[in-house]
């Protein structure tokens, strides 16, 4: 009796525990709740807001914040804090939570460490080669800034439309993928699911 015996083997990608991961049912809930609030721009002493505000004029939702030290910070708030989001610097951006986020080296793209309730956990030199922070740059004149895998979009990630427009949110191999926000040129936000 012959029997034939077939293994598949591919090659095992790096996952990296960059930061927590959302339960699709709790990132719809969230946007549930803050869908009916309004978007405006207000001024604080550590720079301006451009997003979703509640009724009692509390950063809630979705928005963007810029620090008067240039860092701007995009994601998602909750009662004046930031929550979840990409906070970028001159030389450093952060993709993540206050607590767990990974940081990434802008002049090279790579990523330099992954930060977890205060541990600071190196990124192996085979991750490296993987993930990277980057600026496409398209033929229609728009732009994507934020996290890919392999060259495509995976991750946070802000896509820049030519019209002024840009869309926050998560991509998985090039796609949307999730809750995200549609920031428009007339200050109004646009929650999408994908």
């Amino acid at each position: 009796m012959f029997f034939s015996l077939s293994l598949s083997l591919e090659a095992q990608s790096v996952k990296l525990d960059k930061y927590p991961m959302i339960p699709d049912e709790l990132s719809y809930a969230f946007c549930d709740y803050v869908a009916p609030f309004a978007s405006g721009i207000a001024n604080g002493r550590h720079g301006q807001y451009y997003g979703q505000i509640t009724p009692s004029k509390d950063m809630y939702g979705f928005g963007q914040y810029q620090m008067n030290d240039d860092v701007v910070i995009t994601g998602q708030f909750r009662m004046n804090s930031f929550v979840f989001g990409i906070k970028m610097g001159s030389h450093i951006v952060r993709v993540g939570s206050s607590e767990h986020y990974i940081s990434y080296d802008l002049t090279s793209g790579e990523p330099i460490s992954i930060t977890k309730r205060g541990e600071v956990i190196p990124v192996s030199d085979e991750a490296r080669k993987i993930y990277r922070f980057q600026s496409l740059s398209y033929a229609s004149g728009d732009r994507y800034v934020g996290e890919t895998v392999n060259g495509k979009r995976d991750g946070y990630g802000i896509y820049m439309y030519k019209t002024g427009e840009f869309y926050y949110g998560s991509y998985k191999n090039n796609d949307r993928y999730g809750a995200g926000a549609l920031f428009l040129t007339d200050n109004h936000i646009r929650i999408q699911h994908f």
